[in-house]
Order: structure tokens, then sequence, then C-alpha cells
């Protein structure tokens, strides 16, 4: 018989962020703490709850409670290479969105996405998950 079953849980990020690396971080590190992997993954569903505009993001972002025990000039270093890390990343995104935009949504495709029994080029095709 088929063994079916569904696990749901939830995960917050630890500040609020737009980046693929970081959701995609928290993301793969929850699937590894939940997933058995002796069993067959059929579907995962990921929705984001909470979601605000990035003005409002790095308002909320902006406060912190200091302490004595925190080197805050190794911090701030630390803080400055993660924004020029989230720049990048963010311009890089900018790029691949126009180049969609004028080319197509299949103009840019990760090497995953060209394997056999990749889904995305289908998906791209489709108008709210239905054939178009």
């Amino acid at each position: 018989g088929n063994l079916t079953s569904t696990v749901t849980t939830m995960r917050n990020l630890k500040k609020h962020s737009s980046s693929t690396r970081i959701i995609m971080d928290a993301v793969t590190k929850l699937y590894d703490e939940i997933v058995d992997s002796k069993l067959l993954v059929r579907r995962v569903t990921l929705a984001a709850n909470h979601v605000i505009k990035e003005t409002a993001a790095v308002e909320a972002n902006s406060f912190e409670q200091l302490n004595l025990f925190t080197d805050y000039t190794a911090q701030l270093e630390e803080q400055k290479e993660e924004k020029l890390r989230l720049e990048r990343e963010k311009s890089l995104q900018k790029a691949m969105l126009d180049i969609k935009k004028k080319y197509g949504k299949n103009a840019v495709l990760k090497g995953m996405n060209v394997q056999e029994g990749a889904t995305a080029k289908d998906r791209n095709a489709q108008i709210g998950g239905h054939k178009a």
C-alpha cells in the first residue's frame, strides 16, 4: 500500500529579507529537519506569511538590544559585508527579472530546469498552474 503523510511546520527568519539565499537556506534547513531520507517526497508546499514592503523591513531590522559582551566593531564589519552581498544578489535578481520581462520566462533557467523530468519550462507556459 501507499504510505502517505503530511507534515506542517513553520519557521521564522531571523530578520525580514527578500534574499533568495537567506530564504533558501532556511527552507533547506527545515526540509532536512523534517524529511525522512528513506522516504520519497512527492510534494512540498511553501507559503510566505507576514510579508511586508521592503521599506518597512529596513525599519523593522534597524533596532537592536545592546549588551556588554558583543564586539560591535566586528559585528559592524560583518553587517557591511552582508549588506554588500545582499545588494549584489538583489542587483542580479533585478537583472534576471528584466531579461525575463524582455525575452520571456524561459530566457534564464537554472541548470536543474533543463534536466530530464524538470517542469519549470512547462509551468512557465501555464496560467495559474493550468495549461494555457
